[in-house]
């Protein structure tokens, strides 16, 4: 999805940037985020931009954050108020079922200036998340979660993590901005 002329032209009125230069939407991903508390990353403002070619869709939490940065609570209230008559491509609801998923699923997580990817394995009969690789977490490669769901625009919540010996739980302390999957 690409986003309209009116509200790229709003953006660059907020931020002050012209986003004719590549270090321009790396700047704007900072400033979303030091507004609103909530990240967006760069690959994702240049697919909102045009500036690469990218079927996916955009997800609500990102819809939201473009919002928020221009002073709205929601993309909704946001569309209300600018009369936006365009039809956006998001999935309301991008959420993985653990159960749900084959064995063997690998997909990765990012939140905050985190990144973490899993791969879905079975323990106890049912299915759970063994870490493969952690960017900026106090997850490690090995731990294994017991984690029901993983939502866009959500925490990510295990009720149980195993390292070694020893057991625990985990939370994040924001709210998941993307989730890419390959099924196995």
């Amino acid at each position: 999805m690409i986003l309209n002329e009116e509200i790229i032209k709003q953006i660059k009125a907020k931020s002050g940037l012209l986003l004719d230069q590549a270090k321009d939407i790396s700047v704007l991903a900072d400033k979303i985020f030091a507004d609103t508390g909530r990240n967006i990353g760069v690959t994702t403002l240049k697919r909102l931009f045009g500036t690469i070619n990218d079927s996916r869709k955009t997800n609500e939490y990102t819809l939201n954050t473009i919002a928020m940065y221009l002073g709205y609570a929601t993309w909704q209230k946001y569309t209300e108020t600018n009369s936006i008559d365009s039809v956006w491509n998001f999935s309301e609801d991008e959420t993985y079922h653990i159960q749900e998923l084959a064995i063997g699923t690998n997909f990765c997580v990012e939140y905050l200036n985190r990144k973490v990817s899993f791969v879905v394995i079975q323990r106890d009969g049912i299915n759970v998340l063994e870490v493969v690789s952690a960017k900026n977490s106090s997850l490690q490669k090995g731990d294994i979660l017991y984690v029901h769901k993983i939502s866009v625009g959500k925490i990510l919540q295990a009720d149980k993590v195993i390292r070694g010996e020893s057991i625990g739980n985990y939370k994040t302390n924001g709210e998941i901005f993307e989730v890419n999957v390959n099924n196995a």
